[in-house]
């Protein structure tokens, strides 16, 4: 009864640790900044040009212009920058990075903790019909593989590339923001990369092909732990955070971000249509991708200029038609 009693809580506290991440995530993704820090300012290494002097097509004319009459400043401490030349700064940032995603929750006040109940349902939903869902798809041998095809671009071996690509096109030209771009975009990876790995370690789900395909977690008790397990999409979480850097990274281009976010997007539902997700790991581990390529942005991107957010209700009445109502405005 002992033993029970352990594995139990084991498997308790397991799980009170996978929704404690699942609602860290979304709140950071819709305020911002602010759900991270206790101030405006951010702390990386320095930068080696200034993008006032930087003309590339990456940058709008905007960007290029001071930003003290924008928003707060952005201040950097001294240290080594992250670049494929100094890893040991990338392995720092990836390092400062992990402490403050996992402690973000600490720093949640007031308005921001509204932002875990619409996703936490979202969450709670996806769990419900997680089964029903797999079970509706049936099997299909042709879309399996179709998925499991596409779901090669939210592979590692192709961001990396995709980032690498990135980094050395603003190296050889000598551009600043697509140097950054790819350098960004690689640490979003390796910092979603760690979170779904230890969510996977934590949670031990079975995968959807595994029988009975009912996702169970911790399916042998805690006796045996796997970074395979199926909660949450590692895909989802690196291609998501991918693109979130690539998309703050070139402003001005909406139909690349349109872009972007749909590879991403597909990508997320490849992973369920090709049964190697429940739709609940891919929707936690997307938003975990683009909230955490939110943070790395936010935090050592030269080019980022803090943005207020604010949610504002106010009411209405026509005297002509003697009606009322309401406005809803919302900048995440």
């Amino acid at each position: 009864m002992t033993t029970l009693f352990k594995l139990s809580r084991l498997r308790i506290y397991g799980l009170l640790l996978g929704m404690y991440v699942i609602g860290l995530c979304p709140s950071i993704a819709a305020q911002g900044l602010a759900a991270f820090d206790d101030s405006s300012s951010v702390t990386t290494g320095p930068i080696s040009s200034s993008p006032a002097a930087e003309s590339s097509s990456w940058s709008s004319p905007s960007e290029a212009q001071t930003t003290e009459n924008i928003g707060p400043s952005v201040t950097r401490s001294a240290g080594t920058p992250c670049d494929l030349a100094s890893p040991l700064g990338c392995i720092k940032d990836v390092l400062h990075d992990q402490v403050g995603i996992w402690t973000a929750p600490a720093r949640l006040r007031g308005r921001k903790l509204l932002w875990l109940l619409p996703i936490a349902g979202a969450t709670a939903l996806a769990f419900e019909y997680d089964v029903p869902a797999m079970n509706a798809l049936g099997p299909s041998p042709t879309r399996i593989r179709a998925s499991n095809d596409f779901a090669h671009v939210g592979s590692g071996y192709v961001l990396v590339g995709a980032a690498a690509l990135s980094y050395a096109f603003g190296r050889l030209e000598h551009k600043q923001r697509p140097r950054e771009a790819g350098m960004l975009a690689l640490e979003a990876v390796a910092d979603a990369s760690l979170v779904t790995e230890f969510l996977k370690l934590a949670t031990n789900r079975q995968r959807p092909f595994v029988a009975p395909g009912t996702g169970k977690f911790w399916p042998d008790d805690s006796e045996i732990y796997t970074f395979n397990g199926s909660f949450p999409s590692g895909h989802s979480a690196a291609t998501w955070a991918f693109a979130r850097v690539m998309v703050e990274e070139t402003p001005g281009h909406p139909w690349l971000h349109v872009l972007l976010y749909g590879v991403a997007s597909g990508v997320s539902i490849a992973r369920v249509t090709g049964q190697n997700h429940f739709p609940s790991d891919a929707l936690v581990g997307s938003l975990i991708g683009y909230t955490v390529g939110g943070y790395v942005y936010r935090h050592h991107s030269q080019f980022y200029v803090p943005k207020a957010s604010f949610i504002s209700l106010a009411p209405l009445y026509s005297p002509a038609t003697a009606s009322y109502g309401a406005s809803l405005s919302f900048h995440p």
